[in-house]
């Protein structure tokens, strides 16, 4: 008798406390709604008196509470031994039905490119750097033999390494704009047209104004390479990442004062200083070629983070071939893509104005006290570096009888 009683008893507690969690289960979503109905600003209740509304929630309560002891005192009665609830697993069971209230939030990837595709992105930008640099120093070696053949003097000579150093700074200015308006590969395309076109002329000029113009040229085509470059890294790098990709994309910066005097002299002393601005013609020719077939367009103004088809002028050949694989589908989702394709490249367009690049747009960089020091003090080393790079070739030949080849091999 008095064990049939306790067990009674001990089942009633047991159903008051499930009760009581049930309760506060309850009380939790209703808040938990309460605050999102709110955040939308839509109440289709509203309307309704709060007495109506509290009556009728008292109402439902009661009825699921009543329904939850009946259907335990049930399955209590039809057990001789009712197993007992613990207060960790009454916590784990109010744990999971929040978790099923939790809503997870995702950002777009910064980039859709792959791994493999940034990695030869990089790999082209730092070819493209090269060219600025080495155009630079490739032509060294050579002054000796331009100043005999032109019949000026090493002065009017070492003015033409001045003016591919006047362009070099003001080159990019222009080309970064310019790639901000329509994207990067047409400031690409656009700089290395320029460039060949300059080459061409400087292997088959006679005079001294020639090579000075074309020289200006050469510098205005070739420099804005490393501009562009930064702005790919930042395309298609996060913050976390862009330092890497930025240290790879700096190689053929570097690699350019390097090995272009030794280039220079090996070629101006047995081909002729002209073989130097072909051998250019040639090597952006081939950097050209795989540029147009495979580089894509990376400017988030145009493809955002890659995952917008570029329009006419930005594609590259796989980006047209890919375009016509997608129209070639079934017509459902051809339709799909047309309209998703319009719409995200109208979007980024209304964004953007084509206009005439304004250098100006970059030069109140300087008027920043940390950056203004910075490139105050880096142009005081290159003014250094060139002012005893270019004294070098006359007073090597002068003193030690030095030809081009052993000019170029002395810079190393």
């Amino acid at each position: 008798m008095l064990s049939s009683v306790a067990t009674f008893f001990n089942n009633d507690l047991l159903v008051l406390r499930d009760v009581y969690a049930v309760i506060t289960v309850q009380d939790m979503h209703s808040e938990e709604m309460a605050e999102a109905m709110a955040a939308g600003g839509v109440l289709e209740e509203a309307a309704i008196p709060s007495n109506s509304r509290s009556h009728r929630s008292d109402i439902g309560e009661n009825q699921v509470q009543g329904d939850e002891v009946k259907a335990h005192r049930e399955s209590s009665r039809s057990s001789d031994a009712t197993p007992e609830v613990g207060e960790a697993e009454l916590e784990e069971r109010v744990q999971d039905l929040e978790a099923l209230s939790a809503v997870s939030t995702r950002r777009p990837a910064h980039s859709v490119f792959s791994i493999r595709k940034k990695r030869y992105i990089v790999f082209m930008t730092a070819w493209a750097g090269l060219f600025s640099p080495l155009s630079a120093n490739i032509y060294f070696p050579a002054l000796n033999t331009l100043s005999q053949e032109l019949k000026v003097s090493n002065g009017l000579i070492n003015l033409t390494l001045t003016s591919y150093m006047i362009f070099q700074g003001l080159s990019p200015t222009i080309f970064g704009d310019l790639a901000d308006m329509t994207g990067r590969r047409p400031a690409y395309f656009i700089g290395f047209v320029i460039y060949i076109g300059a080459n061409i002329g400087l292997a088959l000029q006679n005079s001294y104004a020639a090579l000075f113009l074309l020289r200006c040229l050469q510098s205005t085509g070739s420099s804005g390479t490393i501009a562009l470059g930064n702005g790919v890294i930042a395309d298609i790098a996060s913050s976390s990442e862009r330092g890497t990709y930025l240290g790879f994309a700096m190689a053929g910066p570097m690699i350019g004062p390097a090995v272009g005097p030794v280039l220079g002299g090996i070629l101006s002393e047995f081909l002729g200083w002209r073989a130097i601005f072909w051998f250019l013609v040639i090597m952006s020719g081939v950097y050209l070629v795989p540029f147009l077939i495979t580089f894509p367009e990376t400017g988030r103004n145009v493809v955002g983070n890659g995952s917008v088809p570029p329009q006419g002028w930005n594609m590259s050949l796989l980006n047209y071939f890919e375009t016509r694989k997608i129209e070639r589908s079934d017509a459902l989702s051809r339709t799909v893509s047309r309209q998703d394709k319009r719409f995200a490249q109208a979007d980024l367009a209304s964004k953007r104005k084509l206009r005439w690049p304004n250098p100006l747009r970059t030069v109140h960089i300087i008027l920043e006290k940390d950056v203004g020091m910075l490139l105050f003090y880096n142009s005081l080393v290159y003014t250094a570096f060139y002012d005893a790079a270019a004294s070098l070739p006359s007073l090597f030949a002068e003193i030690y009888g030095f030809n081009d080849l052993q000019i170029g091999l002395s810079f190393m």
